[in-house]
Formats: C-alpha cells, structure tokens, sequence
C-alpha cells in the first residue's frame, strides 16, 4: 500500500508485479479491493498492475465528489506518478473515467481498455434506467441506504435472463459496496460534470495515437451495448470484444476470463 498526494486528499494505491505500467479505474461503489485475484491474474501477464481507491472510497478519505473532473484530474496524477504513458483500464464510470482524460490528455496513454464504460448515459437514457434511478433516490430520501444501493446495483448489473449480478455476489462484496453508499448515491445526483461524461464530446477520442479495447458483457443488458454503438461510430478503429457468460460485474462472475480479456485489451496494437 502507498499514497499519492493530490489536491486536497491523498489517493492510496496497491500495486503486483513488474513491467509497464497497467492502471486499474474502479466504478461507482467498488474499490481497489474489489478487483480480487484480476490485480494477480494481470500481474502475471508481465506488467506492473496499480490498483487504486478513488477520492471518496475506500482507503482514500474524502466526501463524496460530484464533479468528476475531479477524478479525471486525479487519474492524471496516478498515471504521471507511476510513470507516463502507461496502460488504463476502467470499468464502468471507471472506464468513462479514463475515457474522458484520453480525450484531453492523450499523451498519458500507451493503451485504453474499458469495460461497459455508460458513456453519454443520460442521452440513451431508458425507462427503466429512469425508475431505477428514482427509486433509489426515493429509498436514499427515506433514508434507507442500502435499499437505494441494491436498486442502483441491480439495475446496473442486469442480465439479459431478468436476473442480476448483484444478487449473485458473495456477502462480503456486496457489503464492500454499501460500505461506498454515501458516495455512490452522491455520484447519482443530477450534475454538469457528472459521471455520464455528458459534457467531453466523443469526437475528441477520434483522433488518438494509442488503441482502444472496448469490453463487453456476453450476458449484460443491451442498454451498455447501444452505448458502445454510438461511440463505435463516432471514433473508427475501436477494438470490441464481448466475454461469453458474464455481465457487468465480469470480473466477480468469470475472474480468470475477465483478466484474460483485459490482457488481450493491453496487448492490442
């Protein structure tokens, strides 16, 4: 474990193995714990893997954040930190995350992998997005947290039998995840500079001198796939892969075919 200082707060950072530098961007409720054996598994394949606690989770004190120019900015920092360019991978808001700061600073980048990244969420915005979004909020308002948690959770990780990947996890991940409730349901709040990234155009990852992996879950709802779509065509040249049997919670449900599919990402050309 290590810190790295930045404006007002210090992100702390687990890092395995040796080789390139491979960033590891968590999503909404996770932490760097979360990724399990994958920070192992990616580490084998020849890289030194960074897996770090977002401002406001985990490890890394500080009230939930809004605005998420701030965590941009402070991807910037771990990536100048453990040495530029370097690989990124970011799941969900994670991967909208490391998408919008390789639309301003692409020079940070050897290679971007992003698993179902809800990019331009707010415009393919559906109904039953909508009421899962104002249940929770209806739950958080009543004060029941983790109710509001678990509806955010099961929506977002829904499957395409009806099922959902929440309810699958084991015990302790899933109470990983009502530990980040204050900032998850913060994240949730209506903002400019939200988690959507609905204000960094897709036209500015057009033109980018390092590939991007576009992951998706074989299993997951359609609604990440329309997303991918819209950027697929907008932005020429992306790399997409789907892992067979898994949702969006991909590296709790298969840990040794999401590493595997994350490597193929990084080792892209």
């Amino acid at each position: 474990m290590a810190t790295i200082p930045v404006d007002g707060a210090e992100l702390v950072f687990d890092e395995r193995g040796t080789g390139e530098p491979l960033v590891l961007v968590h999503g909404t409720g996770a932490q760097a714990s979360s990724w399990g054996r994958s920070v192992d598994d990616l580490a084998a394949g020849g890289y030194r893997v960074v897996a770090y606690d977002r401002r406001g989770y985990g490890r890394s004190a500080h009230p939930p954040v809004r605005d998420y120019r701030v965590h941009i900015a402070d991807l910037a920092a771990v990536i100048e930190h453990v040495g530029a360019p370097a690989h990124v991978f970011g799941w969900s808001s994670g991967g909208n995350t490391a998408l919008a700061l390789a639309a301003q600073r692409p020079e940070l980048f050897r290679s971007l992998t992003v698993l179902e990244p809800p990019w331009h969420g707010l415009r393919g915005a559906t109904p039953d997005m909508l009421a899962a979004l104002g249940k929770a909020k209806f739950a958080q308002a009543r004060g029941r947290r983790r109710d509001a948690v678990a509806q955010f959770f099961r929506w977002a990780s829904g499957l395409r039998d009806g099922a959902n990947g929440f309810d699958r996890l084991t015990d302790a991940a899933r109470e990983e995840l009502y530990g980040n409730a204050a900032t998850v349901l913060a994240e949730l709040d209506p903002h400019p500079f939200g988690l959507m990234m609905e204000h960094v155009p897709t036209a500015r990852l057009a033109d980018r001198p390092f590939p991007v992996t576009w992951l998706l879950g074989g299993e997951s709802r359609d609604w990440y796939g329309r997303l991918h779509a819209r950027v697929e065509s907008a932005v020429p040249g992306i790399r997409t892969e789907r892992i067979a049997g898994v949702g969006h919670l991909a590296h709790d449900e298969d840990p040794a075919a999401f590493a595997a599919a994350v490597l193929r990402g990084v080792a892209a050309r």
